[in-house]
């Protein structure tokens, strides 16, 4: 339920934007992660994670920046820092041997300190790659090719990176959740 809707203010962006203009779509996009991330609030009991104040935080600023500025050069800012931001959080957290990836994914793998640090390293990797990608498509490319990879463009880019993963993980599965699977 969570990642769905998470995907209401891509959608109400999308759809902004082709009928009333990227400054539009900044307003609808800043109202639905307004409501999106209230629902969150009340469904995980007042609490957010990291993550979800990093989004909720930078997507305030930047639509509101590109909404009282009159300038979208603020909201495609968004995406790269977003991006940049887990990218540099993910890579140090491995660096000083904390690494994120473990307490977001200990419960479906079992790995090795090293092996955490390199899942942690590979979506830190990922996470700048995917910065980039909006960086180039934010300031190189047209308006509507901007538009259409941040509405859904990077969406099968992540769903290979996550099947290739899984592929590459599956012999380190928890031996937990593969007995509740079985049953």
């Amino acid at each position: 339920m969570k990642a769905l809707l998470d995907f209401i203010p891509l959608i109400a962006f999308f759809v902004t934007a082709r009928q009333s203009g990227i400054l539009a779509a900044a307003g609808a996009l800043l109202i639905a992660t307004i409501v999106v991330y209230a629902i969150h609030f009340v469904r995980q009991k007042g609490k957010f994670d990291k993550q979800q104040w990093v989004v909720l935080i930078l997507t305030i600023l930047f639509c509101g920046g590109t909404l009282l500025l009159r300038d979208d050069i603020y909201l495609r800012w968004k995406s790269p820092i977003i991006n940049g931001i887990f990218a540099l959080t993910l890579i140090v957290s491995a660096a000083i041997n904390k690494p994120l990836m473990q307490l977001a994914m200990k419960d479906v793998f079992s790995l090795t300190m090293s092996g955490w640090k390199k899942l942690t390293i590979a979506w830190g990797l990922f996470f700048a790659f995917m910065g980039f990608l909006h960086y180039i498509t934010a300031f190189t490319m047209s308006d509507e090719a901007w538009i259409n990879f941040k509405t859904y463009g990077w969406i099968p880019i992540m769903l290979v990176f996550v099947i290739a993963q899984f592929a590459v993980l599956k012999k380190h599965l928890n031996p937990a959740l593969t007995d509740k699977s079985a049953k």
